[in-house]
């Protein structure tokens, strides 16, 4: 996936088994992602070398785009209670997910289940923050700020990871076939939002959902 990048949306209604308000359909990336970025070394206690440390990438990249809707009326509900959707691990030298969306003012867990520390850190506006010598405790951080927030380690700098705070509910990621649902949106005009690490922007397009029956939106980055 190289810049610039568009996004081709295809409408149809869905028929099957989808709910009146879901919006689903299929992601495909047109061509292949450029680098993950790199972090600085931030830590003073750690004397290796890390600079030449290989980091895993065990996710796809069509499972690292978000969607989300923006438009009036939306709830945004943060969540405090650490669960699947708002917890980083850290293993293998790796962030996992690679890419997390949230709700403004949701905490974010950061779970080491490596047997050495990391450095979590950010310089991003929406959610600049640091937490130095990340043993086995799980440590957390409240995003008050809507936006991209980049995450790095700063012992192993291969180490990178987004946060993504939106100011809705409605947000969903792919899943390694590209399928994408979000459910149970009221009927109503909207901007729907399709992001990536990758890209200089997001993607926007301007939908309708209807009062009755499912919508269907193929995407192609």
């Amino acid at each position: 996936m190289k810049k610039p990048l568009g996004t081709a949306l295809l409408l149809a209604v869905l028929a099957g088994t989808a709910q009146a308000g879901d919006i689903t359909g299929t992601i495909t990336l047109g061509s292949a992602p450029g680098a993950r970025k790199q972090g600085q070394t931030r830590a003073k206690y750690d004397d290796k070398d890390h600079s030449g440390d290989q980091v895993p990438n065990s996710e796809s990249e069509v499972e690292n785009v978000v969607i989300y809707l923006e438009g009036k009326g939306l709830k945004c509900t943060p969540v405090t209670k650490m669960g699947s959707g708002n917890t980083f691990d850290q293993k293998n030298k790796e962030f996992l997910p690679h890419v997390l969306p949230i709700a403004k003012g949701s905490k974010v867990f950061f779970k080491n289940k490596d047997p050495f520390p990391h450095h979590v850190y950010s310089v991003s506006n929406p959610g600049n923050f640091e937490i130095m010598k990340h043993g086995s405790t799980v440590r957390s951080h409240d995003f008050d700020g809507s936006g991209e927030v980049e995450i790095f380690c700063g012992i192993h700098t291969k180490m990178n990871a987004y946060l993504l705070v939106v100011d809705t509910d409605y947000f969903c990621k792919p899943g390694a076939d590209g399928k994408y649902r979000l459910g149970a949106v009221p009927a109503g005009d909207y901007a729907l939002m399709v992001w990536h690490p990758r890209l200089p922007k997001p993607e926007k397009r301007m939908i309708t959902v209807p009062a009755s029956g499912p919508l269907k939106l193929d995407l192609k980055l």
